[in-house]
Formats: C-alpha cells, structure tokens, sequence
C-alpha cells in the first residue's frame, strides 16, 4: 500500500518502508479502500484545502495510479472509519459550488488526456458524497528533488532542452480557459524519460487567499495577485513559470512576492554570470510585481526568452528592457566592424554607379527633348559619357573613396565582393522565424518547411541544415523547420463570442471550420450557439478535421417557423 508494488514476504516493506502498522491520519481514507469497484486506496501522498491525494493500484488496468480526492476540511469532514464525506450544515452550498469546479476541472484535463507534459486524468467519478479524479502514476521526481541532486542549478543550455515543451503545454491548457496558480519546483515533475511534466492543478480557492478553503500558496512562486484576491489570468502563471526559472538557473529561491519590493531581488545574471543578459531581463519582465507591466502571457514570454539577442556594439551600449543587448565580445566587435566596412564599401559602390546613370538619363532626356541641335546633342552626350566614365578613377569624389578604402584597407581587392564575408550558424532552435528572418536578412536565405510539432510552439524553428557552429559565407542558403503548432489541439471555448472572434482564434490554431447559422432566440445574434465538438475535445489538424460552428439568428417571436413534418394548415 506504500508503493504498489507486488511483496510476497511479511514486515514493511523493503522498497518504501512502508507497514500495515503505519498510523494514518482518521479524517482520510485508509490503506486498501476500494473505489468505484476497480482502485485500490494506498497511503496517503499530500493534501492540502482542495483535499487529499493518494497512491493507487487500477485493477482493470493494472497499473500505478494517483487518485485525488475532494475533500475541503474546513467544509466537510469524515468520521474514523468510514468512507463518506459529511458536509457542515451551514456550508452545503459553497461545498457543491467547489464540488462542481473540482469536476469540471478534472473533466476538462481528461479531454486534455493526448496532450503531453501534462499528469493525465484518466477517470473522474463521484463517490462518497463527493468527486475523485484517477491520474496516471508519475515515473520521477519533482523538479525541487531533481535540483537538489543537480547541484542547485542547471545551465541555460540544459533550460532550452528541458523547458520548451512544457511551456507550449501551459500555453495550450490556457487557451482551453483555466490557469494553473500553482507552478513551482513542488508541481513540476521530471521522468524517467527525462522530460519534464506539470502536475498539481487545484480548483481557483485553493491557489488565493481570503476564501473559505485553505490555500496552498507556494512562497516565492506564488503571484502578489494571488495574495490579494486581485483578478488572475495568464500572467498568474507567468510569475510562476518566471520564478521557477529564477530557481533553475541561479539555484536561489526568489523572495516571497509580498516581501519584495522594487528593486530588491537581484537579477539572475548578477547571481549567476553564465545566465545569458537577454534571459535574465525577460525573466524579470515576468516577475514584475504590477501584473498590468508584467509578460501577459506564455506566448509572449517564449517569443522574448528564445529571441536572439541583438548585438549592439561598444562598451557603453545602451541597454533596455525592450533591446535585448550583450557586452560585444572580441570575435564580435570585429565581425561587426568588417561588417560595416563591407556595408560602407557597397553603399559607395551603389553611389558612383547612380551617378553614371543619373548622367546618362541627362544626356537621354536633352537628346530627344529638342532644346539642342543634334550636333549639340552629340556633344554633350559624349561630354556626359566621358564624365561618367571617368569618376571612377578620379582622384577626388565618391569613386576615389572606394579605391582609397580598398587601396588602405590591404585586405579588399577593386571588386566589392571579391573576397566574401563568412559567418559562424548560430543554433536557431527555438528562434520565432518571422523576427529571426528580419535578423539575418542580409546574412543568411532561409528556406522553410512548415509542419505541425507536438513539441515546439507554433512560428518556432527547429532541424536546420547547416549544424550550429559551422563557418558559412553569407547568403548561404539554410534550410529549416518551422513548427504550424500542435498536430491535435483541444477545441477552444466560445462562450460568449461572436463569429469573427471565434474563427481568429480557430484560425490561429490551424482549426478547419465552416459556419452554420441557425435560428435561436436564447443566444444573442451573431454570437456562438455551438459546434459540432464540445470545447476541450481534441481537434486533429494535421488531417484536417473540420468543426461546424452554429452562430445564432434571432428571429421574431410572431415568425412561423415551419417543420417539414406539419405543413401548415389553411384556416
């Protein structure tokens, strides 16, 4: 019952130490409890005001399981012994209004179940005058465990392995309509597969102060916001994915939010010197105290925390929230100056050959304009030619700067690109290609190939062509992938939108649609009755699976709405 793994010998356990003689707490169910007449109740795991959870055993399935229990001990109890939930008299309607969030809850994750780096619920159920949701059995630890074994910290490089998956997770699970509120070291799981998986998710008054459950508040972690029954959102789990980041990469908790005031948490980048500047600011960006300043959402925050810093030269560069900036390295500050002796040798290139065509088109324009003779015009055509031709080797003007850069700088021959500038690749692995494009336009030819990732958030490019590291001249041509965002996407809530609002956002997750009216007088006209699939359920998209959507047209109530089964009858 410590473990559920099979023992065939007397005593504790010799795996989890675990023995049937083990006190249990009264008010929670005991070891060997069997629910819904397939799971087996073992010990008990954690608990806070939500309820209890537990380790189990699936006998249908037989396998692990976690099974969570709604049980808010400030509004009901259970009697030593027994296995059905009494709610106080005076609180039986705040119990069922909860009851009923922990299920929809659950019931939403469960349509979640084809979604990775999220704990899957594969069953909710009630029993025992209240509601119990089945997860699958973590195979790991909890980042908090894993840290303490990994010398406190990780580097950046092993943040952008580990962390891009998750986040594209959260961002998803946002988009079907609810916040976590609990993201911390304690909620986030690494498995055996080495990757990392978000557990923990509680109803909105276990994760905020000031209501009638006990909250489960993770210190340093936990938003302001949550503190003060502000409104959350998005940015609620922002601060968490921010702080969490905080503690891998510095390997010091950040200060409890309430405690802190402005300016008193130092920057990563001040703990840790490896922490790249541009990570350490967007960090920073996230756990700002004011949620209205504060990264708005997991998007945003993946777009600025993979962005490529933008390289500003000197040593008194400034440096903004909004530019990115890096002190210029050696290598840097002189590919950076070669850089911009080419740009200045091609400008004065494309000068002296306008130039030239500005005195031809002179010479054109007087030759057919009729205010010279044609003997004139001769002559001057030649005269301009003669000009022209001669400005490049000229002693004095635009065309003796270029012979005069070429001739000083010993490295450049008279021809502008005779010797071509080369470039180290850098790792594009989740860089946002549309910014990245603009980056390296005149370095790099990118060609796309767009396909759908279970993995790497939507416009994120991965699998490039050149490897990273490798010397190319520029204007090499680089072939890369570009994530379209998940294969199969849960279905997004539509209450209270109208048509276009609902299509932007099935557009922007690659959901096929068509649109259906259809008269009612319930819903307001324009606005979203229905679709073809409940929100949250999967939508596969990369085979395009195509939802209907039925908008509402109200009718007046005097209108006769016929029915091809009764026609209407002659008075």
């Amino acid at each position: 019952m410590g473990c559920m793994n099979d023992k065939i010998y007397d005593g504790p356990c010799k795996l989890c130490g675990y023995s049937d003689l083990d006190p249990c707490i009264p008010t929670y169910l005991a070891p060997k409890t069997y629910l819904n007449d397939r799971y087996i109740i073992g010990r008990l795991l954690s608990y806070n005001g939500e309820g209890a959870t537990y380790i189990g055993y699936d006998t249908a399935a037989g396998v692990k399981v976690t099974v969570k229990e709604f049980m808010p001990d400030t509004l009901c109890t259970r009697k030593k012994g027994e296995t059905e939930i009494v709610v106080n008299p005076n609180n039986s309607a705040l119990y069922k209004t909860y009851l009923s969030e922990f299920a929809d809850l659950n019931r939403t994750l469960m349509k979640l179940r084809g979604m990775a780096h999220i704990q899957t619920v594969l069953d909710v159920f009630f029993e025992n005058n209240t509601c119990y949701a089945v997860f699958e059995f973590i195979s790991g630890i909890s980042l908090k465990t894993y840290l303490a074994n990994s010398s406190g910290g990780l580097m950046w490089e092993q943040v952008k392995e580990l962390f891009p998956p998750i986040l594209t997770t959260i961002s998803i699970f946002h988009e079907s309509g609810f916040i976590h509120r609990g993201i911390s070291p304690q909620t986030i799981f690494v498995t055996d597969k080495m990757e990392l998986l978000l557990a923990g998710f509680c109803i909105t008054a276990a994760r905020t102060t000031n209501t009638e459950i006990a909250c489960e508040i993770f210190s340093g972690y936990a938003s302001p916001e949550q503190y003060t029954n502000d409104v959350n959102g998005t940015w609620t789990d922002v601060y968490g994915i921010s702080s969490v980041l905080y503690r891998v990469l510095t390997g010091a908790a950040p200060t409890e939010a309430i405690a802190r005031t402005k300016g008193s948490m130092l920057e990563p980048m001040m703990i840790n010197r490896n922490v790249p500047p541009n990570v350490s600011k967007v960090i920073m960006q996230g756990m700002r105290l004011s949620p209205e300043n504060r990264i708005q959402s997991i998007r945003e925050f993946v777009d600025l925390l993979f962005a490529p810093p933008r390289y500003v030269p000197g040593e008194n560069s400034a440096r903004t929230e909004n530019v990115r900036t890096y002190p210029p390295a050696p290598h840097e500050e002189k590919r950076y100056r070669k850089q911009k002796k080419e740009e200045r040798k091609f400008f004065i290139v494309l000068c002296a050959i306008g130039a030239l065509l500005i005195a031809f088109a002179i010479a054109f324009a007087v030759t057919f304009s009729g205010a010279c003779t044609p003997e004139e015009t001769i002559s001057s055509n030649n005269s301009s030619a003669a000009n022209s031709s001669s400005k490049p080797s000229t002693s004095s003007g635009e065309s003796s700067d270029t012979s005069d850069t070429s001739t000083s700088s010993g490295e450049e021959s008279s021809e502008p690109f005779s010797n071509v500038s080369t470039m180290e690749v850098p790792d594009f692995t989740n860089y946002r290609y549309e910014s990245t494009v603009t980056t390296y336009t005149s370095i790099f030819t990118f060609v796309p190939n767009y396909v759908y990732s279970d993995t790497v958030a939507a416009g994120l490019m991965y699998d490039q062509s050149i490897e990273p590291g490798e010397v190319v001249p520029f204007g090499t041509q680089i072939k890369v992938k570009v994530s379209k965002g998940r294969s199969i996407v849960p279905l997004p809530d539509f209450k209270g939108q109208n048509e276009n609002e609902y299509v932007e956002q099935l557009t922007k997750l690659n959901i096929k649609y068509e649109i259906e009216t259809e008269k009612n007088n319930d819903v307001i006209n324009g606005k979203i009755i229905r679709c073809s699939k409940e929100v949250g359920d999967l939508v596969d998209v990369e085979n395009g699976e195509t939802i209907t959507v039925y908008v509402a047209e109200n009718f007046e109530e005097s209108e006769p709405i016929s029915d091809p089964d009764f026609p209407p009858t002659e008075e």
